[in-house]
């Protein structure tokens, strides 16, 4: 905060509070925020209902519970009573209308954007999330290596996703996040839910799967396919060439504009560069989507114990799409691919 000119920071319920706290609480309607100032003690403002597990915390902070009979302003007050007016204070990005609002009448602070400081600190793992987040990613890998013996013609995109949804959990996942099986046309639509079209052989089946583990997430694409996936032979090369392509461009120092330029620059060699219509990839934590970002011409670089995505895919309005996605991190200087799933067509079959 001292470097980015900052007076304080203010967190709210979420992954942010979580990681320094160790404690994880719901961004509901009632007023939850943690102060941080740049020097002294954090300053907690929570519903009593929430407040017991930060008081066993073991961050050092002050609490200020309120009650619903209450209404928070009073411990709004007395907790931001040291807040000096007009003082810079980063806001976490998550945060709520409904919060800062109150907040800021009390405070009146001057709020600046937290995101960039925030992001920083949680995008390089120490040890102990590196290991989390691998134990996470074989988990969904392990349950990815079931999917074959599940999938058959004429079952329901739901249907395959309570199927899958039950295995990840049975090998060991805290929580099962978003499960997107898109067959058909509906693979076009990179990030819709299950529906309940039935699955039809000879089309692709593009399966974007996420589960976490204590709070750090994995999040893996497989397409498969019943029966012959020649119709989509030729996609379905390019995007597996493009997946490996960026996976070995991401090395330490590396900027993520290159590993994404990987990707791109296959594809479009391939007359599919239009096809590819979002970013190659992301960082994965305590939120599925973080820093860093594998973006076009980004100028971020690669260091070691980033941890991240490479995800490159085409697709086909109205007809179909095709997505090869991998968990990735960065130790001693190069690339190593956690996800244990095999890439090949047919590998499924």
């Amino acid at each position: 905060m001292a470097h980015a000119n900052l007076d304080g920071m203010v967190l709210v319920p979420g992954p942010n509070l979580r990681y320094f706290t160790g404690v994880n609480s719901f961004l509901l309607e009632r007023l939850f925020v943690l102060l941080v100032p740049s020097e002294g003690e954090p300053r907690l403002i929570a519903p009593e209902i929430e407040s017991g597990p930060y008081r066993r915390s073991a961050t050092a902070m002050e609490i200020y519970s309120w009650t619903d009979s209450q209404g928070p302003d009073s411990a709004l007050r007395k907790g931001a009573a040291a807040v000096r007016g007009g003082s810079r204070w980063g806001i976490e990005g998550r945060s709520p209308y409904l919060y800062l609002s109150r907040l800021l009448k009390i405070a009146r602070i001057r709020p600046e954007d937290g995101e960039p400081l925030l992001q920083g600190l949680r995008e390089v793992k120490d040890k102990a999330e590196v290991r989390t987040l691998k134990k996470s990613s074989k988990i969904l890998s392990e349950a990815f290596m079931e999917i074959p013996g599940m999938l058959h013609e004429g079952m329901t995109e739901i249907e395959l996703a309570k199927s899958v949804a039950d295995v990840i959990y049975s090998k060991g996942a805290s929580q099962v996040d978003d499960l997107l099986v898109q067959s058909g046309p509906r693979g076009a639509d990179s990030h819709s839910g299950p529906s309940s079209r039935r699955i039809m052989r000879g089309e692709p089946l593009v399966m974007d799967l996420g589960s976490s583990l204590d709070g750090y997430h994995s999040d893996i694409t497989r397409t498969f396919c019943v029966g012959s996936p020649r119709r989509f032979e030729k996609e379905y090369g390019s995007v597996a060439q493009a997946n490996d392509l960026a996976r070995e461009a991401a090395v330490e120092g590396a900027e993520v504009g290159d590993v994404d330029g990987a990707a791109r620059r296959s594809l479009a060699a391939d007359g599919l560069g239009e096809r590819f219509t979002h970013r190659t990839g992301h960082g994965l934590g305590l939120e599925v989507h973080e820093a860093p970002y594998i973006i076009p011409g980004g100028k971020e670089k690669l260091r070691n114990g980033m941890f991240f995505t490479v995800e490159p895919g085409v697709y086909f309005p109205g007809k179909m799409g095709v997505r090869i996605e991998d968990d990735l991190t960065i130790e001693g200087g190069r690339s190593v691919t956690i996800t244990d799933i095999p890439r090949e067509l047919g590998w499924w079959r």
